[in-house]
C-alpha cells in the first residue's frame, strides 16, 4: 500500500497532538506537524499529500505573509473547526481545497474526512460544494474582465508583487515613491476585488505574468 503524508499546519501544543496521535492512527498515513512559515521554508524538501489546518489559524499568518500558497504548491487542503452558518468565502479561492470541517467535529469524524479524501473524494457541506462549483464557474471570466481594465503601470507593478518583492523595492525598480506605489496597489486590489498582496499574485499567476513598457 502507498503511504499518504498528511501535513497538520499548526503550532505544537496539546490540541494539535491529540489531532495528530488520532490520524496517525489510520493505515498507511504519515502525519507530520509544522508551523505555516516553517512549511514554506521546507516547502521543496516535503511531500504533502494533503493539508489539514484549522480555519482560525489562517488568518493571522496571511495578514504576516506567512501562509503557504497551497495551490502553489499543489497542496490539497482540508480544513477544520470552520464556523457554522454561511460558507467563508475565502475558502473558496483555494482551487485544491478537497474537506471543511464544521466546528465541535469530532476527532473521529475528522479521521474519517481524511480517508475518504485519500480515497479520492470530497469531504464538503452540500452548501460549500454548492458555492465551490457556483464560484468557479465564474470566476475566470471575471477575472479575466477585470484583468483588462488594469492600467499599464498597474499590471507592471501587479507583475512586480508576483515576484514576491516588497513596495519600496517596486518603488526604487520604478523611480517612484512608496506612497505612490501604495496607491497604485490599492486602485488594482480594487479593480481585482482582491483584499491582499496574496490573492493579488494568485490573480497574476492564474493570468500570467505581464510585462510592460
Amino acid at each position: 500500500m502507498i503511504t499518504r503524508h498528511l501535513l497538520l499546519l499548526a503550532e505544537s501544543n496539546l490540541q494539535s497532538s491529540l489531532i495528530a496521535k488520532q490520524l496517525q492512527q489510520l493505515p498507511n498515513i504519515d502525519v507530520g506537524l509544522c508551523t505555516p512559515q516553517d512549511a514554506i521554508f521546507r516547502s521543496h524538501q516535503m511531500r504533502v499529500d494533503l493539508v489539514f489546518v484549522d480555519y482560525d489559524c489562517l488568518n493571522e499568518p496571511e495578514l504576516q505573509s506567512k501562509l503557504p500558497d497551497f495551490d502553489l504548491f499543489g497542496w490539497p487542503l482540508m480544513v477544520h473547526n470552520v464556523p457554522n452558518g454561511a460558507v467563508k468565502q475565502d475558502l473558496l479561492r483555494w482551487k485544491l481545497l478537497k474537506g471543511v470541517l464544521l466546528k465541535n467535529a469530532s476527532v473521529s469524524h475528522m479521521a474519517e474526512g481524511v480517508k475518504y479524501i485519500f480515497s479520492g473524494g470530497l469531504w464538503l457541506p452540500r452548501s460549500y460544494l454548492e458555492a465551490l462549483l457556483h464560484h468557479y464557474r465564474h470566476s475566470d471570466a471575471a477575472l479575466e474582465c477585470r484583468h483588462e481594465d488594469l492600467t499599464s503601470r498597474e499590471r507592471q507593478i501587479l507583475e512586480l508583487l508576483s515576484c514576491g518583492i516588497s513596495n519600496q523595492q517596486i518603488a526604487t525598480q520604478l523611480y517612484l515613491s512608496e506612497s505612490t506605489i501604495k496607491s497604485h496597489i490599492y486602485k488594482l486590489y480594487k479593480k481585482l476585488d482582491v483584499h491582499s498582496r496574496h490573492d493579488a499574485i494568485k490573480v497574476a499567476r492564474i493570468n500570467g505574468t505581464l510585462v510592460t513598457s
